[in-house]
């Protein structure tokens, strides 16, 4: 009798995540792809710019380089609340944006109210924003992470500023240099 021996092939089934950092703005967790952020930092001396939207709280100085910063919570339309400063942090982001005359990307910081988690999600776990959450005040809103029983909304880091809240950025970084 002659034995046979056959090997199973098994199929891997590679599945796509996405890595999110999550963080708190408000009552609502929100994320942000990690690969657009460069780092979470303690509140600096924000230094204000004239004539920005209200949102935009200033620019800061992180070791030699000037970034503008954008308040999420004015950003999205919330009462300011700063009712713990310690668990406050600033969101150092790239690709929000374009620098002028390069391809590189200049920095933008984020003041968020507490920064959670880095988090898995899969791909299939992340569905299109619905409608009625975009629109032209909100078109920075690309998706909603579905992690267990957590609703994410995923922020999409180059629509933070629309184009003319960008040139008048730009305006205003040229008028300081």
């Amino acid at each position: 009798m002659k034995s046979i021996i056959t090997k199973e092939k098994k199929a891997t089934i590679v599945e796509e995540i996405v890595q999110l950092v999550t963080f708190q703005v408000g009552a609502e967790e929100y994320g942000l792809d990690i690969n657009c952020i460069t780092e979470i930092v303690r509140p600096h001396k924000i230094t204000t710019l004239p004539r920005m939207p209200q949102f935009i709280e200033g620019v800061i100085n992180l070791r030699g380089t000037i970034i503008p910063i954008v308040d999420l919570r004015k950003r999205f339309g919330l009462a300011e609340v700063r009712d713990n400063l310690r668990k406050m942090r600033m969101i150092i982001s790239k690709g929000a944006v374009p620098a002028s005359g390069g391809s590189r990307q200049e920095l933008l910081g984020l003041v968020v109210d507490t920064v959670k988690e880095v988090i898995h999600v899969p791909k299939k776990e992340i569905e299109r924003a619905p409608e009625a959450a975009k629109g032209t005040q909100a078109d920075f809103i690309t998706g909603m992470g579905k992690v267990g029983e957590r609703l994410i909304i995923i922020l999409d880091i180059a629509r933070i500023l629309n184009p003319q809240e960008r040139s008048a950025l730009a305006e205003a970084e040229n008028v300081a240099t």
